[in-house]
């Protein structure tokens, strides 16, 4: 679950947790470290407008059991983003054999026994979406809910159009020479996405501003840098040389990078839609919407 190595220029503190449950048991189990031991905790003193909770207890339990507040407006924007998205290269070759799934009509009149059409079909694709829920302090709670959204949306509309998707959901920070690093196995491709048991870790700020507090202030090997801050988020290049990414592995990093600005859902797709196009090498193409469509959807959050 928990280990401790040397990465190139960093001391790696790694968790791997199997599931949400395992997660919130360890720290409700493991003790405050020895750097955080009579320091205020973070995770308890966050204001309101910083976790959108009022306690950690509270924060653990929309974990357990759910966060249904404006879900609505996530379903809304799938619907809207679907038309936008476009796979290359997806169908297969046709071609002509005694079974298949339409008759050649012109084969069957000149007496060939491959009268049917059929098509091969082609490799499912694979893609690799990585989420970094850490964010920076100043990162407002709707650019959260904004990325968090729009990165559901997508790996659900990739699924409906044939992909297999891991989303790796994870939290990456840096501080004095350690990068605390958490993983999440929330979802592999042989899963069918579950948008309202990943909304929570994905769209809502006590995630990170709570329960990752809680996770540093047990973590073993932390030093007391960490106190002041509780670290700075990895940006997309630290990230791909610690796990050790593909070129076509999708990074879904800080909001600022992907120009995500927590005012509108649509300006905020075409700009992640942007970065995918520009970093991601792989069989997927993510079209830009016209400004005249987001009027249209009048997705605007108030």
């Amino acid at each position: 679950m928990y280990k401790y190595f040397k990465k190139d220029d960093y001391n790696v503190m790694e968790f791997d947790f199997d599931s949400i449950t395992e997660f919130l048991r360890y720290n409700d189990e493991a003790p405050i470290c020895r750097s955080f031991k009579d320091e205020s905790l973070a995770s308890n003193t966050g204001t309101y407008s910083f976790t959108k909770t009022h306690s950690y207890n509270e924060a653990q339990e929309l974990c357990k059991y759910g966060f249904h507040e404006e879900f609505e407006k996530l379903v809304e924007l799938k619907y809207s983003l679907e038309k936008y998205i476009k796979m290359k290269g997806a169908r297969g070759r046709q071609y002509n054999y005694y079974v298949g799934y339409a008759p050649d009509v012109k084969a069957y009149l000149e007496g060939s026994p491959l009268s049917m059409f059929d098509r091969e079909n082609p490799k499912r694709k694979h893609i690799d979406i990585y989420y970094n829920s850490s964010v920076l302090c100043d990162v407002s709670s709707e650019q959260i809910f904004n990325r968090g959204a729009i990165t559901l949306c997508l790996v659900e509309i990739l699924e409906n159009m044939g992909f297999s998707v891991d989303l790796n959901i994870f939290t990456m920070a840096v501080c004095d020479g350690q990068i605390h690093y958490a993983k999440f196995n929330l979802k592999n491709n042989s899963e069918r996405l579950n948008l309202q048991k990943l909304y929570f870790p994905l769209c809502h700020p006590s995630f990170l501003r709570r329960l990752i507090f809680r996770l540093k202030e047990k973590t073993p090997d932390i030093s007391r840098e960490w106190i002041c801050g509780y670290g700075r988020t990895c940006d997309d290049y630290t990230i791909r040389k610690v796990i050790d990414l593909q070129d076509n592995d999708i990074v879904i990093c800080q909001p600022s990078e992907m120009g995500v600005g927590g005012n509108n859902l649509i300006d905020d797709a075409n700009s992640m839609f942007d970065y995918i196009n520009r970093y991601n090498k792989g069989d997927v193409e993510l079209q830009h919407i016209a400004r005249e469509e987001a009027r249209k959807l009048a997705l605007t959050r108030k």
